[in-house]
């Protein structure tokens, strides 16, 4: 029955009968919050279990593919490279670009449409570039 219940729900509901379950403690309804005992513990159980499931059943999302876990074991693997000499540069050559698009008066919406990306972007750009020429 836990399978087809969300774990989110499960655990929500959990956090609402801890605090229904303090409430009463704090109210001094020991009764209360003693019967509140078991039901709590029987949430913990079925969140326990749904965990174990969760980790039990193989992904079938994208990341159960095959060739999604490759390109993730490729970027996991590059993770702690330092970034090579050519890629440096060439985001040195796009940001030079940038700016001299700005200062020949091109907008930031023109020039954020050439290089793909987002005006926010181009501004950070531009204004890092300022930034450094004072």
């Amino acid at each position: 029955m836990s399978n087809n219940i969300p774990k989110v729900s499960l655990e929500d509901s959990l956090y609402v009968l801890q605090l229904a379950r303090e409430t009463a403690l704090a109210k001094n309804r020991q009764a209360q919050a003693e019967r509140m005992n078991p039901v709590v513990e029987q949430m913990r159980g079925l969140i326990a279990n749904a965990n174990q499931a969760q980790t039990g059943t193989p992904s079938t999302g994208v990341m159960g593919q095959s060739d999604f876990k490759a390109l993730l074991n490729i970027a996991a693997s590059r993770a702690g490279e330092a970034p090579s000499a050519g890629s440096v540069s060439s985001v040195a050559e796009r940001n030079r670009l940038i700016g001299a698009m700005a200062q020949a008066n091109m907008s930031e919406v023109d020039i954020a449409r050439q290089f793909g990306m987002s005006r926010e972007e181009v501004r950070l750009i531009l204004g890092v570039q300022q930034k450094n020429r004072r």
